[in-house]
């Protein structure tokens, strides 16, 4: 019990025990006159306690108001009773809390021993209530609903708008719609029986614009269940100048300057007949002359297209020009692979492979439709990006930075073929996103980071902008600067926090460059609520699990001890000390 007891006053002990020491000294100075008699060991004995008492009395005393063995639940949203009456019955006086966000957990009580969270679990912040206690998170199942879900917030228009995601606990015979802005149904699932449930839905995207895409679910019978937003930002195509150079005429070059073409670049396709002879063909381009590679001749392109007897036979001169170019000005590089491309040494190709047996795939985004490829993998090594994977999550389209440039190839094998069985949209998803991942970038002055635009209404929404601008100046659309901060080591880096009041699209800007500006989507807690809780169930196991790795110091409020006793025996020791002299002898 006594290793329970504090002070009140703890921070006067300096004061109060030089007081005390002070006084004590005073007292010996006046008796020592009768140093060696026993009423001199007495009396400075009776005074030293005296002293202590009104010392102890001046620091307040006090302890815990729960004891060593109190428990408490924190219960929160979801949270299962059979679970509550489990450790009612284990721990006969737990006593229980219910959790509102945003305000104090236990009030003006806390614990000594021990916190048990029930349910889905506190918010990220209210986290620091529990910090200085031991904390067992107790969860509840996981919702039921789309707990997970990816999709690219900017795509170009023309291109194809994939979502894809994991629901959990479906019901058999309810459908996912993908809506479009305007309520018409564009893509759609049937869910079955079982625990979990991955699915993809997709449309193209037509026109320009900020748009919002809607998740539906209804029942068998047609009933709305939920609706939940999709924001996506369609942004302007723009067009690449490419130049396509081979050492012969292929089926993969014919069918991919027509699809180059038809999306609005400028393409430049130069190949040798015979020796010494080559046919030169323009797309949406004016007629330019093209012979060896040099810093001239590469400045007005934006990406090279080589097949893999050109990419090894280029004179030193060209290929020095063409390193440059990538290094330097941000040319993109794809090589057009062959069965000796996986042949070349080392030094002559920034990749590595593995072989492998299979000579077909699919890609994770169409499982369903099967592709020719060479009988090699790319070895997954530092530096390399994946542009697709396959289904088995081999990468088979990748590059790597070269300066500002990228270096890119594959080892699918005749993409034209999906053309040829009917699979237009597979073909121009798959070229897209390569051509997109490799060209030539404009450097903008200002970049802004768009891990997500979705944002919630009254809460926290944080983002990163990358810019040469000293000291930008970023506000809303209702006019409010936001306060920024920069990275401590890359100065161009800076991020900031903004708490949305007004539901739908909004815009974040900067006062020094008005065009750079950042759409982002605010929508409410009543919207992908299963994918909310579900996150939250994940924070809230992080949490408390390293928490509960490491030695925590309780905290306890404490109630004062009552002094009368120790008045008491002050005024007992104070009697003696006045009374003695006179029933002695002096």
């Amino acid at each position: 019990m006594i290793e329970d007891v504090t002070f009140l006053h703890s921070n006067w002990i300096a004061y109060i025990a030089i007081g005390a020491i002070v006084l004590w000294l005073v007292f010996v100075w006046k008796e020592w006159s009768h140093f060696g008699k026993t009423k001199f060991w007495i009396n400075i004995t009776v005074a030293l306690f005296a002293i202590m008492s009104i010392a102890v009395i001046a620091l307040k005393p006090a302890v815990p108001i729960l004891g060593k063995n109190t428990k408490v639940a924190v219960l929160t949203n979801g949270y299962d009773t059979k679970q509550l009456d489990s450790l009612k019955k284990v721990h006969k006086r737990i006593q229980t809390f219910p959790y509102k966000a945003n305000q104090p957990i236990f009030k003006n009580i806390h614990t000594s021993d021990t916190v048990f969270v029930l349910g889905e679990g506190v918010a990220p912040f209210d986290f620091w209530q529990l910090e200085d206690h031991k904390v067992h998170y107790i969860n509840s199942d996981s919702p039921s609903g789309v707990v997970r879900f990816q999709y690219d917030h900017s795509r170009v228009v023309g291109e194809q708008l994939q979502f894809e995601g994991l629901y959990n606990n479906p019901t058999k015979g309810n459908r996912l719609i993908l809506e479009g802005p305007g309520g018409n149904g564009l893509d759609s699932i049937s869910l079955e029986s079982g625990k979990k449930q991955s699915f993809q839905l997709a449309t193209h995207l037509k026109s320009v614009g900020t748009y919002t895409f809607s998740l539906v679910e209804t029942d068998s019978l047609g009933k709305l269940l939920s609706k939940d937003p999709i924001p996506i930002k369609v942004l302007d195509r723009k067009g690449l100048k490419i130049l396509i150079v081979n050492g012969f005429p292929t089926f993969e070059t014919k069918y991919l300057k027509n699809y180059l073409a038809e999306m609005g670049h400028e393409v430049l396709v130069k190949s040798r007949i015979t020796r010494g002879k080559y046919k030169f063909e323009y797309f949406n381009t004016d007629r330019i002359p093209i012979g060896a590679f040099s810093e001239k001749s590469l400045q007005p392109f934006d990406l090279v297209i080589l097949d893999a007897t050109t990419a090894k036979n280029v004179g030193q001169r060209s290929r020095t020009a063409l390193e440059n170019a990538i290094r330097e000005k941000g040319l993109g590089l794809f090589i057009q692979p062959d069965d000796d491309f996986f042949r070349f040494r080392k030094d002559e190709v920034a990749f590595d492979f593995d072989r492998e047996k299979s000579t077909e795939t699919s890609l994770i985004d169409s499982p369903k439709n099967t592709i020719g490829k060479y009988p090699f993998i790319f070895k997954d090594q530092f530096q390399l990006q994946a542009i697709h994977k396959n289904n088995t999550e081999n990468i088979v389209s990748a590059y790597k930075h070269l300066g500002k440039g990228k270096v890119s190839t594959t080892v699918l094998e005749s993409t034209y073929e999906l053309l040829l069985n009917g699979k237009t949209t597979d073909y121009q998803q798959l070229w897209s996103e390569i051509i997109s991942s490799i060209g030539k970038k404009e450097s903008a002055e200002v970049s802004w980071d768009e891990h997500s635009i979705l944002g919630i209404k009254d809460q926290s929404y944080s983002f990163t902008l990358r810019t040469a601008i000293p000291e930008p100046e970023v506000i809303t659309e209702e006019g409010y600067r936001i306060a920024m901060r920069s990275d401590i080591d890359i100065s161009n880096l800076w991020t900031g926090i903004t708490y949305p009041k007004k539901l739908g699209w909004n815009r974040l800007s900067i006062a020094q460059d008005t065009a750079a500006v950042l759409d982002y989507f605010v929508t409410d807690t009543t919207t992908w609520k299963s994918k909310s809780r579900y996150d939250n169930i994940l924070r809230n196991r992080r949490q408390f699990d390293r928490q509960t790795e490491k030695v925590t110091k309780q905290i306890s409020p404490a109630a004062p001890i009552n002094p009368i006793g120790f008045y008491i025996f002050f005024l007992l020791c104070i009697g003696y000390l006045w009374l003695a002299p006179k029933l002695g002898k002096e």
